[in-house]
């Protein structure tokens, strides 16, 4: 079993993403702003993170990137966002991102993502 944290400023995207991953077994918290991320990430000890990339506390996309992505160092991080581009994807690999989701998001990657994550910590 995981323990997903979910960092969406939109309580219905935290929510639903909470619920199917609850659904999958697996335990989920949500965080809205950047601090509350922060705060929980330091507090806890979590298997995955997923993140959108706009947070009204959280500084500009690029940096926010590199910002969670160093939080999160050796934990695998997971981006949303609605309007994804060739700048934030690279600025991702290059900070070591799992994957970059685009909403709207399938069941399946959220799905697969776990899997994967789970098995490399058996």
């Amino acid at each position: 079993m995981a323990n997903v944290l979910i960092i969406d400023d939109e309580p219905a995207i935290g929510d639903y993403l909470a619920r199917l991953i609850s659904r999958m077994g697996h335990q989920a918290q949500t965080a809205q702003t950047a601090a509350d991320a922060f705060s929980k990430i330091g507090g806890m000890a979590f298997n995955l993170v997923i993140a959108d990339i706009r947070l009204p506390d959280a500084p500009d996309a690029l940096q926010w990137i590199k910002d969670i992505a160093g939080k999160c160092a050796g934990v695998p991080l997971v981006l949303i966002s609605g309007a994804p581009s060739s700048e934030l994807d690279e600025c991702a690999k290059a900070n070591g991102v799992l994957a970059f989701l685009s909403k709207p998001f399938e069941l399946t990657f959220i799905r697969n993502i776990l899997q994967k994550v789970c098995s490399e910590g058996e």
